[in-house]
């Protein structure tokens, strides 16, 4: 990993020059950002590794911030360092994705432990994107392989198709179209929707998805993490709107299904 990018959004001069002094010895580099219009345009210029992000900045606000660096860049790392702490800033900027959440003033010690922690989870989410691309990589090689064994043996065209609605699914050629757009999806994502599209109107759990679809074994705490990531990038490519997904539908502790009726 290159020298981490850093970026203090604060609206006080002297809240950033004492971060800046806190972290300037761990061999980082920092920007600053002294409000929220400053932080966004800087966000959209530039990947930041890790942002310290005040909350109360103005007309634009920190959570605003926060959804922006995490809408480019889905590792980035957001802590917050506030000092108007409320339950529901706090919820919400969990949700929307924040590293942490820290009280004003903290101490520099803390502040650089957070940091330090905050970048060592993203290089491993890294680590784990690069390696799931690998497998999809050799997955994908794989699946040359057994098409051009199995391309000349007989089929049972029975079984070849699979057809929801709008949604088609050739098993041969392992392709879908949606509405009669070819879909461009990857093994993994392929899997998936066979998986939900073969169990449809039933609901699938995270575990039996990625069994079913991927071959991977893990505890539901895993399994519903690494599911949620791929039904999020598959939902951009088959949903109109991905925020009101018609066609994935979320079933509250069963898992997921494809809904014919879209």
């Amino acid at each position: 990993m290159s020298i981490p990018r850093i970026l203090i959004v604060d609206d006080e001069p002297g809240v950033r020059l004492v971060l800046e002094h806190t972290l300037q010895s761990e061999g980082y580099e920092l920007e600053t950002a002294v409000d929220g219009e400053d932080a966004l345009q800087k966000i959209a210029a530039t990947t930041y590794d890790l942002l310290l992000l005040d909350l109360h900045l103005g007309n634009i606000d920190g959570l605003q911030v926060l959804e922006a660096a995490r809408h480019k860049d889905e590792t980035a790392v957001v802590i917050i360092l506030t000092g108007y702490a409320s339950m529901d800033s706090a919820v919400e900027a969990l949700r929307l994705g924040a590293f942490d959440y820290l009280f004003k003033p903290a101490m520099p010690d803390v502040i650089r432990q957070r940091v330090q922690a905050g970048l060592e989870e993203r290089t491993q989410e890294l680590e784990r994107e690069q390696i799931l691309g690998q497998i999809d990589a050799l997955r994908h090689a794989l699946n040359v392989v057994d098409t051009k064994r199995t391309a000349i043996s007989h089929k049972n065209t029975d079984d070849r198709f699979i057809k929801k609605e709008k949604l088609i699914i050739d098993r041969h050629h392992r392709t879908a179209t949606l509405d009669t757009h070819l879909l461009e999806l990857t093994t993994a994502e392929y899997g998936i929707l066979l998986k939900l599209a073969e169990s449809s109107p039933i609901p699938v759990s995270a575990q039996q998805l990625l069994s079913g679809a991927l071959g991977y074994d893990s505890h539901t705490a895993e399994a519903r993490e690494k599911a949620k990531w791929y039904i999020h990038h598959l939902r951009r490519k088959v949903e109109p709107d991905p925020k009101q997904p018609k066609f994935i539908k979320t079933v509250r502790n069963k898992g997921y299904f494809w809904n014919d009726s879209a």
